[in-house]
């Protein structure tokens, strides 16, 4: 009888072990099925690489269709990132002028932020395909189109740009610093998008724009050279009046004790004394007026408090520190300037 049994038995674990066998067999052909089933466009794996016609990107998205297109138009910007990132790092390598020296690490960042944020308004759907759960697209941009529309935002900075530096002649040197200081953000702007046009057209020579927007950008730094500050004030302590000639001697403006300078600049302090837990308290009410040309250009006025636990003099010495701390707060053009 056990014979019989164990047979049985045998037969029964073959014939588990086969159902098994059979059943993982069909899990892996599924498996291949699926893999046959997924084909990833070869136009999306081995995208056309740009050429002086045209600058291509390829997303994919397991969204839309839509979102697909927004990651192929970020993957063209990133293309044209490294192609502006390689240009300006040949250029640098290679150039001793004034290009190769204007390209700084901040106009280098700010050139690849400004290609990254690029509307590519005339991008076309090149192929657009939909397997199983996910969105293939390629898209495609003529150079020529995209630069045309660049160039016309570029050339309305530059011209408002050298008209207003045309006009600063007229002023005094400080009003020309503060002009040409305000007017540096949109400078910087105008070139970063003049290397982003050569980025995409090769032709377009951008030196003489990087050579122009430096020679302004140099014309503060000429001004204040040029240009002496005159510091007076009213009180016999002079911690208020060096406070503000050590800000001023670091935004390179020179400091003179003459009469007869450009800028005269008038601290009216106003101090009060009190004794507060032990301490010496000094508040000091000032007034900073900035005259050029025989005219106030601004008056600004900054309410500091400073305390100390051994005199007045030590109190009203901390009340600078933290009268310093106001203008940098503040922001030395808006004390001068009071703009």
């Amino acid at each position: 009888m056990k014979r019989p049994v164990l047979q049985f038995l045998n037969s029964k674990k073959l014939l588990s072990s086969v159902l098994v066998v059979l059943s993982l067999s069909g899990c892996v052909g599924n498996l291949s099925l699926s893999k046959e089933e997924v084909k990833i466009p070869s136009w999306y794996l081995n995208a056309p690489v740009n050429n002086t016609i045209f600058i291509y990107g390829e997303g994919e998205s397991r969204v839309s269709v839509s979102d697909a297109k927004n990651n192929a138009l970020n993957n063209m910007a990133s293309k044209l990132v490294v192609s502006v990132g390689s240009n300006m790092s040949s250029t640098t390598t290679t150039s001793r002028n004034s290009i190769g020296n204007s390209y700084s690490k901040d106009v280098t960042r700010d050139v690849k932020v400004n290609v990254g944020k690029i509307k590519f308004t005339n991008a076309t759907t090149e192929k657009s395909v939909n397997v199983k759960e996910s969105f293939y697209v390629l898209m495609k941009v003529n150079r020529q189109e995209l630069f045309e529309n660049k160039k016309k935002e570029f050339d309305i900075r530059d011209s408002r740009i050298t008209t207003k530096y045309n006009s600063i002649s007229k002023y005094s040197k400080l009003e020309q610093i503060h002009i040409l200081q305000t007017l540096y953000p949109t400078i910087k702007k105008a070139k970063t998008q003049s290397i982003v046009l050569n980025a995409i057209n090769n032709d377009f020579d951008q030196a003489p724009y990087i050579k122009k927007y430096d020679s302004y950008i140099d014309k503060i730094t000429e001004l204040k050279e040029n240009s002496t500050i005159m510091i007076k004030t009213n009180n016999k302590k002079r911690y208020f009046a060096d406070s503000l000639i050590d800000m001023l001697n670091q935004q390179q403006y020179r400091v003179s004790y003459e009469i007869g300078s450009d800028v005269v600049v008038s601290l009216n302090n106003k101090v009060k004394y009190s004794i507060a837990r032990g301490w010496n308290i000094a508040k000091v009410s000032t007034v900073i007026s900035v005259i050029s040309n025989n005219k106030i250009i601004s008056n600004t006025n900054i309410t500091s408090l400073g305390r100390s636990s051994t005199s007045r003099e030590s109190a009203l010495e901390n009340a600078s520190v933290n009268f310093l701390g106001q203008i940098e707060e503040k922001t030395l053009d808006k004390v001068i300037f009071n703009k």
